[in-house]
């Protein structure tokens, strides 16, 4: 039962009003993309274009807002620091290469050609066809990669001791931990420009320092649906980059989660020591189910896995799915936590929204 608001820390009334804030966008945002659905029912392309601008400047908005806070929540801290400096670096060296190829467009034209595939990713209904844009999936990278990178890097250190302390879910998160220190092989789905990949490498060098990466290469597996496309236009560059600069080795596969697992992809997954999925079961709403019970019955004893939702309503999904009482299943081996603004306070995890920012669940195989 949740507490009245007399009984809640500062920190937890700090949270509840976040949470509000957070849910009054949500809101809005249904409000407007209702508009301009009618709008488009009635043929009205004024009404359509207004409803639109203005649901874009709320997402920048929002986007920026969570952004600042991400920096502000880390900005006393080192570890996190050197962490972004990495991303900084990396996605600069990346942004010099589209510079020298995109002499046609601009940069706002690049970010304006990937508004509509944002768009019709948030409401899961893009298409293949919709990626053969390289000028827009290199906007949406300029957009999203440093910001979706961080998150990864202040996601995983909330696992450090320091920051868990008060979690419901200690065990979870502790052996979690411990495991990131033997963490060789990094399996990225629905990589995209592999900014999750590269977040998971940034908080390795300045979270873990008895991590392996320091001193010896890493194995990358990004896998996606639109992978040629993404090659193409961003993961070509970013290759070279690990390759060249971290001795890494990366594997780039087409993959569909909507689809049963792959077999010739079963020895990729059974070796790899974390998963990272970020946005996808979102974008895939109620498709992935096949999928993710065949990964997680493939992944080793010990395997991480690393989910990041706009909203949590499929990883609230995923958790039941994964429940004792439930038909059996290979998902009733992992054991989950939050990691996201509700780690702390287990009253606001069945919640429908997070204060702040996007839903992250951590599971681990057992």
């Amino acid at each position: 039962m949740p507490k009245a608001n007399s009984q809640l820390s500062d920190e937890e009334k700090q949270a509840k009003k976040q949470l509000k804030a957070s849910l009054k966008h949500q809101r809005k945002v249904q409000k407007l993309e209702t508009r301009i659905q009618h709008a488009i029912s009635r043929n009205d392309p004024i009404v359509e274009q207004s409803a639109r601008e203005e649901l874009d400047e709320l997402l920048c908005n929002n986007e920026r807002l969570q952004h600042q806070m991400q920096q502000e929540k880390a900005s006393n801290n080192e570890q996190y620091d050197e962490s972004m400096l990495l991303v900084r670096d990396i996605f600069h060296r990346l942004l010099s290469t589209f510079d020298k190829k995109e002499q046609s467009f601009s940069k706002a034209e690049q970010i304006q050609r990937a508004k509509d595939l944002l768009h019709h990713m948030t409401k899961g209904t893009q298409a293949l066809t919709m990626f053969q844009d390289v000028t827009a999936l290199r906007g949406y990278t300029r957009k999203k990669f440093y910001s979706r990178a961080g998150l990864v890097v202040e996601s995983l250190g909330k696992l450090s001791p320091e920051q868990s302390s008060l979690s419901n879910k200690k065990d979870v998160i502790d052996s979690c931990w411990k495991n990131l220190e033997r963490i060789n092989r990094v399996c990225s789905i629905g990589c995209g420009p592999g900014c999750d990949a590269v977040g998971l490498l940034a908080f390795l060098k300045g979270y873990v320092p008895n991590h392996n990466a320091n001193s010896s290469s890493m194995h990358f597996i990004l896998l996606d649906y639109a992978m040629e496309e993404w090659k193409d236009a961003v993961l070509d560059d970013l290759e070279l980059i690990l390759t060249k600069s971290f001795a890494s080795t990366v594997t780039c596969e087409h993959c569909d989660v909507t689809i049963p697992l792959l077999e010739k992809h079963a020895h990729l997954i059974e070796a790899s020591d974390i998963f990272l999925t970020s946005y996808l079961l979102t974008e895939t709403r109620d498709k992935w189910d096949v999928y993710f019970i065949q990964l997680v019955e493939k992944a080793k004893e010990g395997a991480i896995f690393f989910f990041a939702e706009p909203l949590p309503w499929q990883l609230h999904r995923l958790i039941r799915m994964s429940a004792p009482d439930s038909d059996p299943s290979p998902l009733q081996r992992l054991r989950f936590a939050w990691i996201d603004s509700s780690m702390n306070h287990s009253e606001l995890q069945e919640l429908d929204g997070r204060a702040g920012g996007p839903a992250i669940l951590l599971a681990i195989k057992v």
